[in-house]
């Protein structure tokens, strides 16, 4: 119950929220508003592509590949929790890492509650209103990362100059964890493609 008044404060109070999220570290902490959050966000998606109006679409139904999608949606979240937790651990950090992710999930909850009424409304919309749909967009947009900001910078207790030096690094830190996620899958897919190669020869010496 403590979650869903959380979800009000998180509209109306976010520095309250964030730091009520700290309290009660020694109790059972709870993953599943983490994992309904995520599957809220993978929904928003979804909804978005199939009901947002066709004049006003980004996503090419007859190309998008639907788990790609949804990994563009989590991957992010989850790549920038593990990011800033890492960097906020050398900087003087007070969080811990469930902390952080639950105070990230929780910061796409505004994106959330205005995409969905946004892709309805489009319905009603035409191309030439896509300006404003874009602007509305890109506002819950901006209201998401400025509170992902605002969660690292009060939860660990940060100055603000402190914070955008954090904030560049954990930047810098997604896109290394990415690189070398696709140079593994790289060398992987390598690596299976010469075995599988060398198996097929020993095969073909062995039957002719």
């Amino acid at each position: 119950m403590k979650y869903v008044k959380l979800f009000a404060v998180m509209v109306f109070h976010p520095l309250v929220a964030f730091e009520y999220m700290k309290k009660d570290r020694e109790k059972r902490f709870n993953y599943l508003p983490i994992i309904i959050i995520l599957l809220l966000m993978v929904f928003t998606k979804i909804f978005s592509m199939y009901v947002t109006h066709y004049p006003l679409r980004t996503v090419n139904l007859r190309n998008a590949n639907l788990l790609t999608e949804c990994l563009m949606v989590v991957v992010p979240i989850v790549t920038w929790a593990v990011a800033s937790y890492a960097v906020t651990t050398i900087m003087s950090g007070e969080v811990m890492f469930r902390e952080c992710l639950l105070a990230c999930c929780y910061s796409l909850l505004p994106y959330i509650v205005i995409h969905i009424p946004l892709t309805i409304a489009t319905n009603a919309m035409d191309a030439g209103q896509a300006g404003m749909y874009n602007t509305i967009n890109n506002l819950a947009l901006f209201w998401t990362l400025l509170l992902l900001f605002v969660n690292l910078k009060e939860m660990n207790h940060y100055t603000m100059f402190k914070a955008i030096g954090v904030v560049v690094i954990a930047i810098c830190a997604m896109l290394l964890i990415w690189a070398s996620i696709a140079l593994v899958a790289a060398l992987t897919m390598r690596f299976v493609n010469f075995v599988t190669e060398v198996i097929e020869e020993v095969q073909y010496k062995l039957i002719y």
